[in-house]
């Protein structure tokens, strides 16, 4: 059976974790440049703080989803998934993305 897309279950290649990474993070940030810029430009006034609303929910919901496949990843590599909670940490988040995409898999699960 194949594994769900947002479940932290199973592990998960190099390549498929950044074109995920990738699809994660342009997702979010086209739904805020839409939101930002839609809001805006509002036909009665400005309802700018909404489209900024707009834009931190899809950012949220693209921490969890990085954050599922960087403990997929993770499981792949025989490291604790409790390294995943770096990704709030400002630039260590790049510098684990970084490792998680160049990093081979380990021997017993390739």
């Amino acid at each position: 059976m194949k594994e769900p897309l947002l479940s932290s279950l199973g592990t998960i290649n190099r390549i498929h974790f950044t074109i995920r990474i990738m699809m994660f993070t342009g997702v979010a940030f086209f739904i805020s440049v839409f939101a930002l810029n839609f809001f805006s430009h509002w036909h009665h006034g400005t309802h700018y703080p909404l489209g900024i609303f707009v834009s931190l929910l899809a950012s949220l919901i693209a921490l969890y989803c990085i954050a599922m496949q960087s403990i997929k990843r993770l499981n792949a590599l025989k490291q604790p998934p409790i390294y995943s909670a770096l990704l709030v940490v400002p630039f260590v988040n790049v510098a684990l993305i970084l490792f998680l995409m160049v990093a081979p898999a380990s021997k017993a699960t390739a």
